[in-house]
């Protein structure tokens, strides 16, 4: 069962049929084999921009680069505002995820901008694996950071550019190069697959209580 089943047709807050009918292809791709090398895996990298409104924050565009086989491929990359069809640029970036395990920088507010998107403009949460490189990256390199930090120090740390910190995708574009710092080490330290990053993650998540 995936996760659109919960869908019926038309169900969603006000999609169209062909909106739904695209996000029915996203929700049917099959889930990744988290336990293939990190070489044969899809990642895909994801950062959001946000700006204020009513008070909160809001989701204003995302960003999004593959890094297939270790590579970081150009025409492999997704960009969209959500302007006044959030559902059409949401649908954009799960079909272009395709499944793949999603990494990001700051979970609990990149993936928290998009979950909470993905319930009000479509109506569902969709099953994603996802990695955050600021839990991930203190126990591939203490000797570099001895913690977690902020997405500045690791670029630092590392001699990546930050382009655009404005720039939904120019930021996603800076994460996929410390993703591919990450793949290298996680490497070198017998964790070679996509699952190795999750139970390493999860590991870290109780060791810090939660």
């Amino acid at each position: 069962m995936n996760w659109l089943s919960r869908f019926l047709p038309g169900s969603g807050p006000g999609l169209s049929a062909e909106q739904q009918a695209s996000l029915d292809i996203a929700g049917n791709l099959p889930a990744p084999d988290l336990a293939r090398s990190h070489y044969e895996t899809r990642y895909v990298v994801v950062n959001t921009e946000t700006g204020p409104a009513d008070g909160a924050q809001r989701l204003l565009a995302v960003g999004a680069v593959a890094i297939n086989r270790g590579l970081i491929h150009a025409d492999d990359a997704f960009q969209a505002r959500l302007g006044d069809k959030p559902a059409d640029a949401l649908i954009g970036l799960l079909r272009f995820i395709a499944r793949a395990p999603v990494v990001v920088f700051n979970a609990p507010f990149n993936r928290g901008m998009l979950e909470r998107a993905f319930e009000q403009h479509l109506g569902t949460l969709p099953a994603l694996e996802w990695l955050d490189l600021m839990v991930l990256l203190p126990s591939l390199y203490p000797e570099r950071i001895g913690g977690q930090a902020r997405m500045d120090a690791w670029l630092g740390a590392f001699g990546v550019d930050r382009l655009d910190p404005r720039d939904a995708l120019l930021e996603a574009l800076a994460v996929a190069q410390l993703h591919q710092v990450a793949l290298a080490r996680a490497r070198s330290q017998g964790l070679s697959s996509p699952q190795d990053l999750l139970d390493t993650q999860s590991s870290r998540k109780w060791l810090r209580g939660g």
